[in-house]
């Protein structure tokens, strides 16, 4: 069992992603322990109260991560997750038994903070010692997870950073082409539909210099605790730099996510700023196609967010709905390589 351990824990430690990593915890917890599921869930805070949703999970051998996720992965309040809530609020594990299926929950906390919690279930009980394996692979998690997450957050307003991005955006784009494979219904209704967002914040410039540095770092941090308050737990945020921020927008249609992103860009123009007032942020978002480029999809975002912001801006662009209309012109992608 030592050789056994220690090979999961050299393979969790050579992951650089934590989808990959959450994905591996569960993939070496279900060989080690024998489960036939498992589940990880992500918890976070807002106001007063804790919500939780689906990160990675495993069932009959085989383990999923974010890009497998399913449609109805919605963030609900911990409170209804009987087993997770008791043994968050417990500090510790938690067993219980039922229709025959045992099932332990190990909850895990960053500085008294509840931030995660493990579903191990299988058709016997777990010993004592197994028990303690599964800790010990869950608190190395925890503390690698957390190295990860630092070097991947922006220090400011702790979004994913720069840095990540790219692998970030290549993962999602992976994911838009397993989700273009699923059945026709589902691409008929366009609910497999992946988007990128780009959004930046109106005349900020201005904003540094009336008001000094200190008030413009304060309104960053607080458009980006409102870009978690609206979307899903399963978007992906980020501060790209400066003023602009990106969302990456997972299974919904085209509608689905202009109403997502108009109901953030109300939210700021609605938000009283300290000392600066109101703010406003202009938006342009593209559909991930299952064949582009990295590149070229941001691109397209960005030329929405630039039409937005060259006519009036507090506004939404679609890339598509502008070709559609005729106000901006697809440009050409060449591929052949010149030789000089």
């Amino acid at each position: 069992m030592s050789n056994e351990i220690l090979h999961h824990v050299e393979s969790l430690s050579r992951h650089r992603d934590t989808a990959l990593l959450d994905r591996g915890v569960i993939g070496s917890l279900q060989e080690l322990l024998g489960l036939e599921r498992g589940k990880l869930v992500e918890i976070n805070r807002r106001e007063s109260e804790l919500f939780c949703s689906l990160s990675a999970w495993s069932d009959s051998g085989k383990t999923y991560g974010s890009s497998d996720m399913p449609l109805d992965n919605a963030t609900r309040p911990l409170a209804v997750y009987a087993g997770a809530r008791e043994a968050v609020e417990r500090h510790e594990n938690v067993d219980a038994t039922a229709n025959g299926r045992h099932i332990v929950w190990i909850p895990v906390h960053a500085d008294n903070t509840p931030v995660a919690c493990f579903e191990l279930e299988r058709s016997y009980p777990l010993t004592e010692q197994q028990v303690d394996v599964a800790k010990g692979i869950i608190a190395l998690y925890r503390n690698f997870r957390a190295l990860l997450e630092y070097s991947q957050q922006d220090t400011l307003t702790g979004l994913a950073n720069r840095k990540t991005f790219d692998r970030s955006l290549a993962a999602f784009i992976n994911s838009a082409q397993s989700a273009g494979k699923t059945s026709i219904e589902r691409r008929a209704s366009n609910s497999c539909d992946h988007w990128l967002a780009v959004i930046d914040i109106d005349h900020f410039k201005s904003v540094n210099d009336r008001f000094g540095h200190l008030y413009g770092d304060e309104v960053l941090i607080l458009v980006a605790n409102r870009m978690r308050d609206t979307f899903r737990q399963h978007d992906k945020l980020f501060r790209f730099g400066g003023e602009e921020f990106i969302v990456l927008l997972r299974h919904v249609n085209a509608a689905g996510a202009h109403a997502t992103l108009d109901r953030f860009r109300n939210r700021i123009a609605d938000e009283h700023f300290p000392q600066v007032g109101k703010v406003t942020v202009s938006i342009g978002f593209a559909r991930v196609p299952t064949h582009n480029m990295p590149d070229a999809v941001l691109g397209s975002a960005d030329e929405a967010l630039y039409y937005a912001k060259g006519n009036g801006r507090n506004q939404i662009c679609c890339y598509e709905e502008l070709l559609e209309a005729g106000k901006l012109r697809k440009k050409s992608v060449f591929t052949d390589i010149e030789l000089f």
